[in-house]
């Protein structure tokens, strides 16, 4: 068995450990080929409603995505859907898929290590160069490939950003840095002026791990491929130049955090930030409805976290929201009809105006002026992958831990061998 098989054995006899049962009226049925061949038929009798089941992954849109089914039965009044959202989704659906009890449609990751391994075990529907991916930003639909194949249409894409308080850059007469040093340098002067430039919430290895991710993709060049080859034991993490430099400057750029950032938490950060007690903070587009909620009064935006040339600024995307068909799922037609209902750009519309994120189909308007920065480059194509997507399960906790452990002493080398043990012929493991 390889490693990536072993991983999947792995989740799964834990994920059976934790669920003991979970009932789904549509498992079984005939399986699927590619999207735009002939469709899987219906295997509901004639004349009789066909139900299928929505398992959707983000707790958050449940009310929303009731609305949007509701709307969906309302112009297809032979389809129920009935939405499912349950705790430890991703380990649920491990367990059922692997079990023949798939739900008929569902939410998932494309980064997600564990459902790359079930899609190329053949238990998801292949929808490459399918009707139901022609809406998809392609630069978003290649984001979301898996050894060259689409298995889940996107929807959302989540990426991080510098948030940022719009009122004292303006006290302060300061504008959006472009370049990398450009950012120390206003770094510089928010500090001079006795204020804190950064919150970080450094006590959270996950939030660290975040971080990480998302500028080695950003600051280490071809730095997937450097890794790939790290973990098939072909080369060293200290054998990159580039890992030094980059390790430096996660720790300089703590010069300008407030006292106790490993003894901050995300809420805490969060709550400091709306409260206006530092100009920026790090972190994803999905704090800014919590923001908002901590502090209606804020004015506050993002931008994006600045390369050393501004030429190169890009961000950093993953999928918020995709959805996918199981390959013994019932009732396919009536699936594909409902992704194709969530997929179109007035849906989508809706689904992004209320949960901020920037959109993966194209001709969705940005209605939230936050991310307006962000969804600019997004819509240039100027992205780039979440390079954990191709870690095996656990490394990036690991990452998160060994960062944290760095910021704490400053152990620049002892990180770069940390980083190496935590990698090296992982995939040989």
């Amino acid at each position: 068995m390889n490693a990536a098989g072993k991983w999947t054995s792995v989740l799964l006899a834990s994920t059976l450990a934790i669920v003991t049962a979970c009932s789904n009226e549509n498992a079984g049925g005939a399986g699927a080929g590619k999207d735009g061949k002939a469709e899987s038929p219906s295997t509901a009798p004639a004349g009789q409603k066909a139900k299928i089941e929505y398992f959707q992954m983000k707790s958050e849109m449940v009310d929303v995505v009731n609305e949007l089914i509701k709307d969906f039965q309302s112009k297809n009044p032979n389809i129920t859907v009935e939405q499912n959202n349950v705790p430890n989704p991703e380990n649920v659906w491990t367990m059922r898929v692997s079990t023949d009890d798939a739900p008929a449609v569902f939410t998932h990751f494309p980064h997600n290590a564990v459902f790359q391994q079930m899609s190329k075990e053949g238990r998801v529907v292949d929808l490459t160069g399918g009707p139901l991916m022609a809406n998809v930003s392609p630069a978003l639909a290649d984001l979301s490939k898996i050894d060259g194949k689409n298995y889940l249409v996107p929807i959302a894409v989540a990426t991080l950003g510098v948030h940022y308080n719009v009122d004292m850059f303006n006290e302060l007469g300061l504008k959006i840095p472009q370049t990398y040093d450009e950012l120390i340098a206003t770094a510089e002067k928010i500090k001079a002026a006795g204020k804190t430039p950064f919150y970080f919430h450094d006590k959270d290895w996950n939030g660290i791990r975040q971080e990480v991710v998302s500028r080695m993709g950003l600051q280490i060049p071809d730095v997937q491929n450097f890794l790939d080859s790290v973990m098939k034991g072909k080369a060293h993490i200290t054998d990159n130049a580039a890992f030094k430099p980059f390790a430096q400057k996660l720790y300089d750029l703590r010069k300008y955090s407030q006292k106790d950032a490993l003894g901050t938490g995300y809420d805490d950060a969060l709550r400091e930030f709306a409260n206006g007690k530092s100009a920026m903070w790090y972190t994803g587009i999905w704090a800014i409805q919590p923001i908002k909620k901590s502090n209606p009064n804020l004015k506050f935006s993002m931008f994006p976290m600045p390369a050393a040339d501004a030429a190169n600024t890009k961000v950093q995307v993953s999928v918020d929201t995709a959805i996918g068909i199981p390959t013994k799922g019932k009732n396919q037609a009536e699936a594909k009809k409902f992704i194709e209902y969530m997929s179109s750009k007035e849906v989508v519309q809706k689904y992004v105006d209320l949960s901020g994120y920037p959109a993966a189909i194209n001709g969705v308007t940005n209605n939230n002026k936050e991310i307006t920065s962000l969804s600019d480059l997004i819509t240039a194509g100027k992205v780039y992958p979440t390079i954990e997507r191709v870690w095996p399960p656990g490394v990036n906790g690991d990452v998160g831990k060994a960062t944290q452990e760095m910021l704490a002493t400053g152990d620049i080398d002892g990180y770069l061998k940390a980083l190496d043990k935590i990698f090296y012929n992982k995939l040989n493991q």
